[in-house]
């Protein structure tokens, strides 16, 4: 598995300005789970949120981007501040290119973390492509880094801190909870 963080792969992380994240099998373990009254319930790690807040205290936006629409995920995504949620776009390229567009990026400046072959043609494309541990293993030819956690077990949280290292910046952060 691709874990090793060299330099190559720090170099991509510097330019990161936008984390963008696939949710199911990302931000949760890729279960979907409905109550008796047909209501999705999802399961987010508190582990991943911590990692998510620390980019946007860095400056680094982080934006979400799946095929399936969730109450469940507008409600978390209030939660973290994540202002831009993309939901329910198919083909995800289309939204992605949107994105790009919109915020003025180009590809060296996205990190795209997925699992599923639904995501292969935007980790062709970003600046550094990331699949979780329990990715499809089809996915994972076309990716820099594989996590070392599951989705919605971590794995968000990992590359959030691997991006801060690259800039320089996780120490900073740290120091917040530690002073």
């Amino acid at each position: 598995m691709k874990t090793e963080i060299s330099k190559g792969l720090s170099d991509k992380a510097r330019q990161v300005r936008v984390l963008l994240l696939d949710v199911d099998g990302v931000l949760t373990d890729g279960r979907i789970t409905y109550n008796d009254r047909g209501e999705e319930i999802k399961s987010f790690h508190v582990r991943d949120g911590l990692g998510i807040k620390l980019l946007q205290w860095s400056g680094i936006e982080v934006a979400i981007l799946t095929s399936r629409i969730s109450e469940a995920l507008l409600h978390r995504c209030r939660e973290l501040k994540i202002e831009t949620v993309l939901q329910g776009m198919e083909p995800k390229l289309a939204a992605y290119e949107w994105l790009l567009h919109n915020r003025g990026l180009v590809d060296s400046q996205v990190a795209y973390i997925g699992d599923d072959w639904v995501d292969i043609q935007i980790l062709k494309r970003a600046g550094l492509p990331v699949a979780v541990k329990n990715a499809d293993k089809g996915v994972i030819a076309y990716v820099d880094y594989v996590t070392q956690q599951d989705g919605g077990q971590g794995a968000v949280r990992e590359v959030c801190e691997l991006i801060l290292e690259a800039k320089g910046l996780k120490k900073r952060a740290l120091a917040a909870f530690t002073l």
